[in-house]
């Protein structure tokens, strides 16, 4: 037997009934459909898609019930895509990603795909790398830390991935900024509109003077909303705002007293 994207020999089981080419990362069926792939077009075992665990909403459900069905007429590739949607779906389900991030996870998997970028790597790794590629297009305020912790990733091997991917795929991403943070964070520790809008003065007033170029929006974002809460008398932890912002508590007392010095002059 051998893969029909590279020729290879390589072929291990994947412990899901498929077969997985060593040499390309392609995913194959190992069943007795495989020789009828292999003399041709495969003929579709069924028509009925696997719909995702928790979609958002039934439109969204049934959009991706209808892609999840063809790309299992497609044979390999069509695998490999139903496989990739089907770890995004998980992500999504699990970061609570709007559809059109879904959507968009899964149009640069398939573009991925199509420039042969997923070869030689595990998919569901690729998959999480997209799905943080997607976030950052639509500007949602999660951190590659969100989407490593859901993926189950370490953060260096998801950012290596995601920069390598993001060249093959000429994506032109906007810097995330700190100020987007800031009602996620704001929520979850319980803070007050006004608090929140002092923050968004300070990053501003921060900005303006030439800091925080190259620093994690997360830990610039969770350093304000800090120093917010110490100044209007509503203090909230080191520890606290750290959990939160998915940063270490060194990181949250360096920023703030870096911001309180900076702006007190």
């Amino acid at each position: 037997m051998k893969c029909p994207g590279c020729g290879g020999r390589e072929l291990e089981p994947d412990g899901e009934g498929l077969l997985r080419c060593e040499g390309c990362g392609e995913i194959i069926d190992g069943g007795p459909a495989w020789g009828s792939f292999a003399a041709g077009p495969a003929e579709p075992a069924s028509e009925t898609a696997v719909a995702p665990p928790h979609g958002d909403a039934p439109v969204a459900d049934h959009a991706l019930q209808q892609w999840q069905a063809a790309v299992r007429l497609h044979g390999t590739p069509g695998r490999t895509l139903l496989l990739a949607s089907q770890e995004i779906e998980r992500l999504a389900d699990v970061l609570r990603l709007p559809t059109r991030v879904r959507e968009s996870a899964l149009e640069l998997f398939s573009e991925a795909l199509r420039r042969k970028l997923v070869r030689g790597r595990q998919t569901e790794r690729v998959a999480a790398a997209l799905t943080y590629a997607a976030i950052r297009q639509e500007r949602l305020p999660l951190t590659m830390d969100d989407v490593a912790t859901a993926s189950r990733l370490g953060r260096l091997e998801l950012g290596r991935l995601y920069r390598t991917l993001a060249r093959g795929l000429e994506l032109k991403v906007a810097p995330q900024a700190a100020a987007d943070f800031l009602p996620r964070f704001a929520k979850k520790l319980q803070l007050a509109d006004e608090i929140t809008r002092q923050a968004h003065l300070l990053l501003r007033q921060a900005a303006d003077a030439g800091y925080g170029q190259g620093m994690r929006p997360g830990a610039l974002a969770g350093a304000a909303l800090y120093l917010a809460c110490r100044e209007a008398g509503e203090p909230r932890s080191q520890k606290q705002v750290a959990q939160v912002a998915g940063i270490t508590e060194v990181t949250v007392r360096t920023r703030y007293q870096e911001l309180s010095r900076l702006l007190s002059k």
